[in-house]
């Protein structure tokens, strides 16, 4: 449910210094602030990759914001984390604070300011889990301003093309699919016993959204608080809202096998033949291609009839003899029934 999340302390200067003297950091020693930051997330990333704090703010008046990031899976050393995991979770960090600061009250008044959630799927098949990232190449451009993205920049800021993994991203929300295995290699670390076979489905909820949501006028009133969204209500909500109206319900097919399913549906023929060429004018070019031909309801439409019988819209290449004539949605069909997210 619960990947990491990310919260803002306000600590007083003697706290911030004790915190750079507990990981052996000399501030005189640095010329910018910046620089001394730096040196700590590195030596905590070091020590424990549980927490990390990723920058350190002046307020004024003696007052600092520290923002804390905490791996919720390394904290457990586990894969599933469910709601009554909470209490032990503010407790770790409670006592991570003490720890460092000799007291937790920082956390009675933390502000979330992002939240990452996930669904794993696990795909024991490496061809499949080449077919699906092969799939996404087909998936919208653009849905609820969260724009596609292909390419990214390493480290030295040359360009590449994820491979393994997909992007959809705004300001606000952020939703990645990645294969787990494949990013522990490219970052040169350990593979863990549960990132083995797993494809990962992960919402980023950022700061601008959770300041969206806490507005009585636009959002919910809902506060910026960690229980509050330690929610499995909140992340089917979520899930069901901006990752399935991308990767679709219904499982995937070459061509003649959606064809023997829709001749073997309760269709009319002449709905038959459109769902066919529906099926075709994304093949060749993408999920957005029949927008341009025909009306939105229609659109939607033709959507909800493949739904209905089980197929996704995105075929499965019937030239490449390499991949499966069918795959399951795996993140509708693995571990999870399709009537636990709402869309």
């Amino acid at each position: 449910m619960i990947h990491s999340f990310e919260m803002l302390l306000h600590v007083n200067y003697y706290d911030i210094k004790h915190l750079f003297s507990y990981y052996e950091i000399n501030l005189t020693r640095y010329k910018y602030f910046e620089a001394a930051v730096k040196k700590l997330t590195a030596k905590m990333k070091e020590q424990d990759k549980t927490y990390v704090v990723t920058w350190v703010s002046y307020k004024g008046n003696d007052d600092w914001n520290i923002h804390l990031k905490v791996d919720v899976m390394k904290m457990l050393k586990r894969e599933e984390i469910n709601e009554e995991d909470y209490h032990l979770i503010e407790s770790n960090v409670r006592k991570f604070l003490v720890q460092l600061f000799g007291s937790s009250e920082y956390f009675d008044s933390h502000i979330l300011t992002r939240i990452d959630y996930r669904k794993d799927v696990k795909l024991l098949d490496r061809k499949e889990r080449e077919l699906l990232f092969h799939l996404f190449e087909k998936y919208t451009k653009k849905y609820r301003y969260k724009e596609k993205v292909k390419w990214g920049k390493d480290e030295n800021g040359t360009p590449f093309k994820y491979e393994t993994s997909q992007y959809h991203k705004n300001k606000s929300i952020e939703l990645i699919v990645y294969s787990k295995e494949d990013e522990r290699l490219e970052k040169g670390e350990e593979i863990q016993k549960y990132d083995k076979d797993i494809v990962r489905y992960e919402l980023r909820l950022k700061n601008k959204h959770l300041n969206s949501m806490k507005r009585e006028d636009k959002g919910c009133g809902q506060p910026k608080r960690l229980e509050t969204y330690f929610s499995v209500r909140l992340w089917k909500e979520y899930m069901g809202k901006h990752v399935l109206p991308i990767v679709h319900k219904g499982d995937y097919y070459k061509i003649f096998v959606a064809e023997k399913k829709i001749e073997e549906s309760h269709f009319s023929k002449r709905n038959k033949k459109s769902l066919r060429s529906f099926l075709v004018m994304i093949s060749k070019g993408s999920i957005d291609t029949p927008k341009k031909h025909m009306s939105k309801p229609t659109y939607r439409k033709y959507l909800r009839d493949l739904e209905s019988i089980g197929v996704n819209p995105i075929l499965i290449p019937k030239n490449r003899s390499d991949f499966p004539d069918y795959m399951k949605n795996p993140f509708i069909s693995n571990r999870y029934d399709n009537k636990a997210f709402v869309s």
